[in-house]
């Protein structure tokens, strides 16, 4: 599973997002830590902004106190901190609901690092009227402005500066101004900013998961969709058999970044259907054409064989040659029948065959051509199989043929048939040495033989067991290798069995 495309597709857009997300959250609680701030400092600026432009009475912070607890509520005071100073220090009032843990010096702010002084309050010359002239300097009498009070005396205004204050936990927004006459220090809590951020960081917690997970879905079904060329392209390729060489990957609906890859693939399939088509042709041709010659080789070399004198080295010679020339034709016939099987043109003629006859003919080759073997016999009274009788006997005279010539001298030679369900299962085993694991995958292949010293010495073309599993696949069953151990080799042969019958 974690060798899926689609999945590290899916793995990797959710963790690339993971990334994204992380990011994100960390600037967004910076950014809503600094715009709250932000609010703060603006709430703050104009709660005391007011309250420093002018002149106010000694009582007057204490009604500030109350002020802000008419407009924030009545717990204002666990919200609000206000401090007063005169410019040398005293103190000229603090809000009475002062903090544990929080010292009160820690009130007001220096302010070393405040802006420039700033000149506050409305100027001299403010709301001046122009006046008409008149006959009396320039003004009629009945038009004289009436006396006005002298505007309030300007102060100047420090700061503000702005800083948190308190422990983790607690801490607290203070901002400081001072004019001439008063140092002002308002501090608002922090708790509201606090829950805000826990309920901003809960939401992610909650909705990151669930985000991730769905762009890993998404990145999956993405990985999906675009390895659909690549699921069609596999679907084709494992379908192409000896059979269907002509199959190839439909382009219409690929994308452009496929095509090329599909056109080439194609292409591929194209020319090993010509060269497989070649190939079949040329073997099945050649041993068409051999058939003539060596008929014809052979009946030259029996007349031979008969004309010379019994016991001559002649008639030995002749022998060999006859020998060799009905080697040649069995491989040819094999040839033949492999061409037509890889062509998918091995014809069959298939009829109602009791297979248990066939196993116990073989089993009485074995006792006249190995006098040497044990043969031991453990068939039912008929097993009937649909199959084409004389390529069947075929396959198994090529099981027997290959137990005989790589079983011991001396050995046992076990035939068993039984059905299985739906199928019928004949085992030919042998004594003798057996198979090494590495060369156990390459029995099948055509001219390949385990013990290679003695491939002239042991009679047989490679050709037997290839042939023997090509006309079982055409009969719609399998041959294989089911075990083979030192001192025991066992092939088992499975075909369909429509019909069983046992007697005896």
């Amino acid at each position: 599973m974690l060798h899926s495309f689609r999945l590290k597709i899916g793995l990797l857009s959710m963790c690339l997002s993971g990334l994204l997300l992380l990011g994100f959250a960390v600037f967004a609680s910076s950014v809503l830590k600094r715009v709250r701030l932000e609010r703060i400092d603006l709430e703050l600026r104009a709660l005391a902004d007011a309250q420093v432009r002018k002149s106010q009475p000694r009582g007057h912070w204490a009604r500030f106190d109350d002020s802000l607890r008419s407009i924030y509520g009545p717990h204002a005071t666990k919200q609000f901190l206000v401090r007063t100073t005169s410019p040398d220090g005293n103190e000229l009032y603090a809000s009475p609901q002062w903090p544990t843990g929080l010292a009160t010096d820690a009130l007001p702010l220096s302010l070393a690092a405040a802006p420039e002084k700033i000149l506050e309050g409305p100027p001299r010359d403010a709301d001046r009227r122009p006046r008409p002239s008149g006959t009396h300097g320039g003004v009629r009498p009945f038009e004289q402005d009436a006396p006005r009070p002298p505007p309030p005396r300007r102060l100047r205004v420090y700061g503000p500066v702005y800083a948190t204050i308190g422990k983790p936990g607690r801490e607290w927004r203070a901002m400081t101004l001072a004019n001439e006459e008063v140092t002002l220090s308002v501090a608002m809590d922090l708790a509201g900013l606090r829950a805000e951020t826990q309920r901003f960081r809960q939401a992610l917690a909650i909705a990151g998961p669930l985000g991730l997970l769905l762009l890993a879905a998404g990145g999956w079904l993405i990985g999906h969709i675009a390895l659909r060329p690549v699921t069609t392209i596999s679907r084709t390729t494992e379908a192409v058999t000896a059979e269907s060489l002509d199959a190839r990957v439909p382009d219409e609906r690929a994308d452009d970044e496929f095509k090329r890859l599909i056109a080439l693939i194609n292409a591929m399939l194209a020319r090993l259907e010509r060269g497989f088509r070649q190939a079949t042709r040329f073997s099945a041709d050649a041993a068409h054409e051999l058939k003539t010659p060596l008929a014809i080789l052979q009946a030259q070399v029996e007349r031979c064989l008969q004309r010379a004198a019994d016991g001559s080295p002649e008639q030995r010679e002749f022998a060999e040659q006859l020998d060799e020339v009905q080697r040649l034709k069995s491989i040819l016939r094999k040839l033949l029948l492999l061409s037509q099987a890889d062509a998918g043109q091995l014809s069959l003629s298939v009829e109602r065959v009791n297979l248990a006859d066939l196993v116990r003919a073989a089993a009485s080759d074995v006792e006249m051509l190995a006098t040497d073997r044990r043969t031991t016999l453990d068939v039912p009274a008929e097993l009937f199989v649909r199959a084409d009788p004389d390529l069947l006997k075929q396959v198994i005279e090529n099981l027997v043929s290959n137990a005989i010539k790589f079983g011991d001298y001396g050995g046992t030679i076990e035939f068993q048939l039984r059905s299985r369900g739906a199928e019928a299962v004949l085992t030919v085993a042998n004594s003798g040495r057996g198979i090494p694991e590495s060369e156990q995958e390459k029995i099948f292949e055509r001219f390949y033989r385990v013990d290679k010293a003695r491939s002239r010495e042991t009679e047989g073309t490679g050709l037997g067991l290839s042939l023997a599993r090509d006309i079982v696949r055409a009969h719609g069953g399998e041959l294989v290798l089911e075990h083979s151990e030192e001192g025991m080799t066992r092939f088992a042969l499975v075909l369909s069995s429509p019909c069983t019958q046992f007697e005896g």
